[in-house]
């Protein structure tokens, strides 16, 4: 295992991972396609899961076609950047002489990242916009003391920028809540003119995560999606219109979900996007086989393959296998500086997840019986057909959204992914990719069972309430309710099975209610299954459990029950303590199914 291979996790930005001589996986040779080629495309959007390294390559275009503005005509920085740096990157080829000598260090470029703005309100969220273009200002200063620029315009940069500095904490103002939203869907053409007329030359624009912004719009604890809707429209139809200034040489933007082209960049000029099997760029985000291959050898891991592939490989982007990078180098870094050769779930921990819960926390369709089936099919290693939606607005998680939609979502933020053979476009087949997405999927699943979840937990606790005053009619209806919505029938063939059911739903709801919860309790001359103690209201359910495998022995099963409590006497310890109501209750199970048979309050038949 090799210790000499230096890893920069977390570290987005090109330079920094070239300068320090860390690992750098060779993305250069999608440069020439994408920067000179002759397919026309103006303005590029590229849709991946977060952290596939969607924002280095942004930034290692960035430092690749960056004029040198003290200096135009310098490229001394990208000569040392990309080809004297001893790694034989694509670009430093021969073959893309001529390419570096029309691109590299040509261009003025403005570049914007909206990853980190958020806000529990719009405000908020306009502050961080606002902060952003900020450093936008500030970076291309020295355009105010040129003589090349009209007195207006460095008067109109020098006030925004101003505003920016000093009026940012102050936007829960109607008016300069305004002018912020006026500024920020102006500032990056009106830099751009000023470069454009101040080198005379066409401008890149890029813009990192631009759906961010739109994405915690929706979960923020007062959504204001059509808000930030508005702001990114106007923002982008101002940069890339169809009838713009010439400024604009190409833009380059990155998000995560394929909702951009019907809504945000309707005015956009040849605006192409690029999802996960478009080529020719499959295999410019993420790591190819081959790439991981020779990754793993220089790490001296060349012998874990298998189990990197086990747990870190399984998407498909075109016809290619594509491994999570930010997991990749994880591991690597993990292996080679601590030792831990053991495979951990790195990238669940760092995705953006927000809307997947609240899927789960808030959806009634998560709890449907057949979406549940088709979630645990994929958990058992199968694979699921869905119908594939195209979105011209974030889904409402807060409502009622359809599986297909749902499951979109986690096909585009890297839950999911295609299966070998599926279309890739309407009906389509996905699969989960690996065993990190696996252990996620278990994480989210637990989240249906847990008390954090208000439908989950709601239900145990009115079950417990029914039990309890020896309602079976309701208890029974409720229970073969939940056994639909959460059990697949792959999974009934087991007392054992049901037994666990029963006891996740009712240990914590009883513990809620300050009830006595008992497993296996030896009462009478036997242990009887569940026990649900209430001292104070001297209150007792006494629960045996029979599991049948026909639907119509079910009522025969919970007799059976019925009949055990009673030849074992699980009675007689409570009655012995005064307790003024013990209820024997049978339940039979059968697939997805139960009959419930209740011998009363035993107390009264003793009397």
């Amino acid at each position: 295992m090799s210790k000499d291979v230096l890893f920069l996790t977390g570290i987005e930005d090109f330079s920094t991972v070239i300068e320090k001589n860390a690992y750098y996986v060779d993305k250069t040779s999608y440069l020439k396609e994408l920067l000179m080629s002759d397919s026309e495309v103006m303005n590029a959007l590229f849709i991946r899961p977060r952290r596939f390294g969607k924002t280095l390559n942004l930034d290692m275009i960035r430092q690749f076609c960056r004029l040198n503005y003290q200096n135009p005509g310098d490229k001394s920085y990208q000569q040392k950047l990309f080809v004297d740096n001893g790694r034989n990157l694509a670009v430093a080829g021969d073959d893309y002489k001529e390419f570096r000598e029309k691109i590299m260090g040509e261009f003025p470029v403005i570049s914007i990242s909206f990853k980190t703005v958020e806000g529990a309100f719009f405000q908020q969220a306009v502050s961080q916009l606002i902060y952003k273009v900020g450093l936008l200002y500030d970076e291309f200063l020295f355009l105010t003391e040129s003589s090349k620029q009209d007195p207006s315009d460095i008067e109109n940069f020098i006030k925004n920028k101003d505003f920016c500095k000093t009026q940012k904490s102050k936007i829960h103002q109607a008016d300069k809540l305004v002018e912020a939203i006026d500024i920020i869907g102006t500032a990056i053409p009106q830099i751009a003119s000023m470069l454009y007329k101040e080198y005379g030359r066409k401008v890149i624009v890029i813009i990192d995560e631009y759906d961010v912004p739109l994405q915690k719009a929706v979960i923020a604890k007062e959504p204001y999606y059509d808000d930030m809707l508005s702001i990114i429209r106007t923002l982008s139809g101002n940069i890339f219109k169809k009838d713009n200034e010439p400024w604009l040489y190409k833009g380059i933007v990155s998000g995560c979900l394929r909702v951009a082209h019907q809504s945000e960049f309707t005015d956009a000029n040849n605006f192409t996007t690029f999802g996960m099997n478009d080529e020719p760029y499959t295999g410019f985000f993420g790591f190819t086989e081959k790439e991981t291959e020779k990754l793993l050898a220089d790490c001296g891991l060349s012998d874990k393959e298998s189990e990197v592939k086990e747990w870190y490989d399984g998407y498909r982007f075109g016809n290619k296998h594509i491994f999570c990078p930010w997991s990749l180098i994880s591991y690597c870094y993990a292996a080679t500086q601590k030792d831990n050769t053991v495979p951990q779930p790195f990238w669940v921990n760092t995705s953006g997840n927000d809307l997947i819960t609240m899927f789960t926390d808030n959806s009634m369709e998560s709890h449907n019986a057949e979406n549940i089936d088709k979630l645990q099919k994929l958990m058992e290693g199968e694979n699921v057909d869905i119908s594939l939606m195209e979105f011209t607005t974030y889904p409402d998680l807060r409502n009622r959204v359809s599986f297909d939609v749902f499951m979109t979502m986690m096909l585009h933020t890297g839950y999911v992914t295609f299966a070998e053979g599926s279309d890739t476009s309407d009906k389509v087949t996905i699969r989960i990719p690996n065993l990190e997405i696996l252990y996620c999927f278990n994480k989210k699943r637990e989240l249906l069972f847990g008390q954090n979840n208000p439908y989950w937990y709601n239900q145990a606790l009115k079950l417990v309430d029914l039990l309890m005053a020896n309602n079976t009619d309701e208890a029974q209806m409720l229970i073969s309710s939940m056994l639909k919505e959460f059990l697949s029938i792959r999974n009934t063939g087991d007392e054992l099975y049901y037994h666990g059911f029963m006891i996740g739903i009712l240990g914590l709801a009883a513990a809620t209610k300050n009830f006595e919860y008992h497993e296996e309790i030896e009462t009478g001359t036997g242990f009887s299954d569940i026990v649900i103690d209430s001292f104070d209201n001297k209150t007792v359910c006494i629960l045996e459990l029979k599991k049948t495998e026909k639907l119509e022995d079910c009522y025969d099963a919970a007799q059976t029950a019925t009949k055990q409590i009673i030849q074992k006497d699980y009675a007689s310890k409570f009655i012995s303590r005064r307790y003024k109501k013990v209820y024997g209750i049978g339940i039979g199970f059968a697939k997805k199914s139960c009959e419930i048979v209740s011998l009363g309050n035993l107390v009264e038949k003793v009397c």
